[in-house]
């Protein structure tokens, strides 16, 4: 069911083609927005989703880039101008996997790797989307950050945690830059989410999680979507530089 709240808005979501991604890319689309899902590996997943929101009445297209290459997101905003007109929303959420090793046991080629999927990536789209947000003066940015960048941190997670504290500051810093231009950047920061990426871990940490957690569950994907929609809306146009935990009150 279309709501059309943002029917005249244009959104790139990227690593739409499955999990978080996908469902703030069914969420937008549910709000009227024509909606570019970004993939890069996810090919069946991303179409699957796309022929969702159409016969659902909304409009998407599914566009293949990898978003740590510049030249691969020049051709992603160009499909999208294309196609929809210029891009008024930007959603980062493509970001680094979650490896357990300890400081000690690691090296910088893992620091490296998840610099290049968790930060390397939202600069590219930011610059490139940014530039032409500033110039027609109208945008708004959420880059999907973790509860982690607040409080203690997990053990053994450093690669992943530093990364995104690095996708904090360079959110922040774009804030700065793209307000006076009337663009908007925000972030939303998820506890523990029920997705592929957490798929690895044991089903008695997960459940403990969410008992340590005060609305004793785990984050679902529903629950960023609708923080990033909100993030999107013109209720939020008076508000920049945030960082929005989604956790279950975990952040207070």
């Amino acid at each position: 069911m279309m709501n059309r709240e943002m029917e005249n808005e244009i959104a790139i979501v990227t690593g739409a083609g499955r999990g978080i991604g996908a469902d703030i890319a069914m969420t937008l689309a549910s709000a009227g927005c024509r909606v570019i899902v970004n993939y890069r590996e996810s090919e069946e997943q991303a179409n699957a989703l796309v022929a969702k929101i159409n016969q659902s009445g909304g409009t998407a297209l599914a566009v293949r880039a990898d978003v740590t290459q510049f030249e691969d997101v020049q051709s992603l905003l160009s499909q999208t101008v294309e196609q929809f007109g210029a891009p008024t929303i930007l959603v980062n959420n493509v970001g680094p996997g979650i490896v357990s090793k300890k400081i000690v046991k690691t090296d910088w080629d893992d620091f490296q790797s998840c610099f290049e999927a968790g930060v390397k990536s939202a600069f590219n789209c930011s610059k490139s989307v940014g530039a032409l947000m500033m110039k027609n003066r109208r945008g708004s940015i959420v880059n999907i950050a973790t509860q982690f960048t607040f409080g203690l941190p997990p053990i053994a997670m450093a690669t992943y945690v530093t990364a995104k504290y690095a996708l904090v500051g360079f959110s922040k810093c774009l804030a700065v830059e793209l307000a006076p231009f009337g663009v908007n950047v925000n972030m939303v920061s998820p506890g523990l989410t029920e997705t592929d990426m957490v798929s690895h871990m044991p089903e008695s940490f997960k459940q403990s999680f969410a008992e340590g957690t005060p609305l004793k569950r785990n984050t679902e994907c529903s629950d960023i979507s609708n923080a990033v929609l909100f993030l999107l809306s013109n209720p939020s146009r008076f508000v920049t530089g945030v960082n929005l935990p989604v956790c279950g009150g975990n952040i207070m």
